[in-house]
């Protein structure tokens, strides 16, 4: 591509996002209430094209400018804008749609987004409601939708009173007239300057119809005439002749035909002028069973015929109207003689009456069904609910044990590894101990040896002094103080057994005839010490010590010192 054609490439993309930037500018980072105009506008251009692929690329298209722009509520809008097309044109595809509305919906409540939220429960009860004919789900739909309704205000939801038009309808279709009034007047309650379609009029004739319904006919007026003073509502003209069919008929109901006439005149002349051939209908059969019970069959049966064109030029729901115009025409040719006209006439009046009543027979029918299936599926829902949540509770459970044994098991091989290593710290210590104990004993013992060394050595040098004069008395007491007492060679044993650990008792165990000055000379012996030493030590002479080296030899058969310094060492 050169460089020319890539220009204009930019351009065309340049000039196609400014326009539909232009395009959607009023409603971006708006409220609802502020581009609640303007969003109507795409959502009738989005359901009036039946190119889903279309309609679905400018939705796409303004939800990638409302992500672009951080406008959460825009693009929140665009999601709904698709549910509501599918709706529309893709009816059949149900599990797509209630997904894609349920999905929404709890975006919607996660993001506290209350106006989308009832928005889309609306249109997922509408959708039960007129394109599924399952009048069980929309009814439920709806009752979450009137309690959400209560937390959002008509400024915050322009399009409120639609909501609670839709549900007031419903119920007065299946003759709940409680709830249906109950609706009905939170419609005439609310800001009448937010509804450009004239709901409050509605709300209030099919308060006034209600009313006459239950045979109230004096708060059935009460509504008509407030029509009547709502001059300011739109298309007052139509609803003032609304009003007054309304009214005329409550006078035919008294029995007031006088005071009916004129208001069932002024009905059925406008609703013919404005071609509104249903409308006309109603108040033309009323004005033909006045005039039929006056006897004035002439007018009577203008009036029977001049309703029954209309309905020929009516629209479809036209048939409620025969269950009143057949037995008035009956009544009339019956009147005039024509019998032959009677029967068929009585036949198609009570042929539309039971079709009216089979229908709404069938929509009770329908709904009981649809109440059982769903319970009958909610139950099964519930019991896979309740099997998931046993299995989850089972594996937690085995969790839980498995999670208890390790643990336990780390617990008890915590503290058998602490009380190992208290041990191993504790024989350590005591090794330790030991270990100083023994190198205590071993330096206190080669002290002892050494002292003993020592003083032999003066003693000896004394010894020799003593005959150049030395004194005596000092050389008695130095030998005196060598001497090992009893008390001093237990301690000794005590000493000599921490350095050579069960060795005297191994040498009773082997030589048990021994005597106690031959178990000191072994020990002196193998402390190392030299016959002086030894007789210094004991206080005897040194020919004592030979002694009993010698004895000692012939006790355990040993032929020389050498093989007795062996034995010593060995045993």
């Amino acid at each position: 591509m050169n460089s020319r054609a890539l220009y204009f490439s930019f351009l065309l993309t340049f000039f196609s996002a400014v326009h539909t930037f232009g395009q959607y500018e009023k409603i971006l980072n708006k409220t609802y209430p502020q581009r609640y105009t303007e969003v109507g506008k795409i959502y009738v251009r989005a359901i009036s094209n039946p190119d889903s692929a279309s309609a679905f690329r400018e939705a796409n298209t303004l939800k990638a400018l409302a992500i672009q722009s951080g406008d959460k509520d825009l693009e929140l809008e665009t999601d709904l804008l698709k549910a509501y097309y599918m709706t529309a044109w893709h009816k059949l595809e149900r599990d797509t749609i209630e997904s894609k509305i349920q999905t929404l919906i709890s975006r919607a409540a996660r993001e506290h987004n209350l106006q989308i939220n009832a928005r889309a429960l609306k249109v997922l009860g509408d959708y039960y409601w007129f394109e599924l004919k399952n009048y069980e789900l929309g009814f439920q739909t709806y009752i979450l939708l009137e309690q959400l309704l209560q937390r959002v205000s008509i400024k915050e939801l322009p399009d409120k009173v639609y909501h609670l038009q839709n549900m007031a309808q419903a119920y007065h279709n299946f003759s709940d007239y409680r709830k249906a009034l109950h609706l009905f007047i939170q419609i005439v309650n609310l800001d009448p300057d937010n509804d450009p379609r004239g709901s409050q009029n509605s709300a209030l004739y099919a308060i006034g119809k209600i009313h006459r319904q239950l045979g109230n006919l004096d708060s059935s007026d009460h509504y008509y005439r407030k029509i009547l003073n709502n001059t300011k509502s739109i298309n007052y003209a139509t609803w003032k002749g609304i009003a007054n069919g309304g009214l005329g008929q409550n006078y035919f109901f008294r029995g007031e035909y006088d005071k009916a006439i004129p208001f069932l005149r002024y009905d059925a002349d406008l609703a013919l002028e404005q071609k509104d051939y249903g409308l006309a209908s109603g108040s033309l059969i009323t004005l033909a069973d006045i005039f039929l019970k006056r006897n004035d069959l002439p007018k009577a049966e203008h009036y029977a015929l001049l309703a029954r064109k209309c309905l020929s030029m009516a629209e479809p729901d036209r048939y409620k109207y025969f269950q009143e115009l057949y037995p008035v025409l009956g009544k009339l040719y019956a009147a005039k003689g024509v019998t032959r006209l009677v029967g068929p006439y009585l036949d198609s009046a009570m042929f539309a009456k039971d079709s009216i009543t089979r229908q709404f027979n069938a929509m009770q029918m329908m709904r009981a069904r649809q109440k059982i299936e769903l319970q009958a599926h909610r139950a099964e829902i519930e019991k896979v609910d309740a099997d998931n949540r046993l299995k989850i509770l089972e594996r937690n459970m085995l969790i839980a044990v498995v999670i208890l044994v390790a643990i336990t098991s780390s617990y008890f091989f915590y503290n058998l590894h602490r009380r190992h290593r208290q041990q191993q710290l504790l024989q350590a210590r005591e090794i330790r101990m030991k270990e100083e104990e023994l190198a205590s004993a071993t330096h206190q013992l080669k002290e002892f040896a050494k002292n003993i060394s020592e003083k032999s050595r003066l003693i000896e040098q004394l010894e020799f002094q003593q005959g150049l004069g030395a004194d005596a008395e000092i050389l008695s007491q130095l030998r005196e103080n060598t001497i090992l007492t009893q008390d001093e060679w237990e301690y000794f044993k005590k000493l000599f057994e921490k350095v050579h650990s069960g060795y005297l008792y191994r040498l009773r165990e082997k030589f048990p005839d021994l005597t106690q000055a031959e178990i000191r000379f072994i020990a002196l012996l193998k402390l190392g010490l030299d016959y002086k030493e030894m007789s210094s030590t004991l206080g005897v002479s040194s020919q004592a010590v030979r002694t009993t080296k010698y004895r000692l030899l012939k006790k355990i058969d040993l032929p020389d010192d050498r093989s007795l310094e062996e034995l010593m060492k060995h045993i």
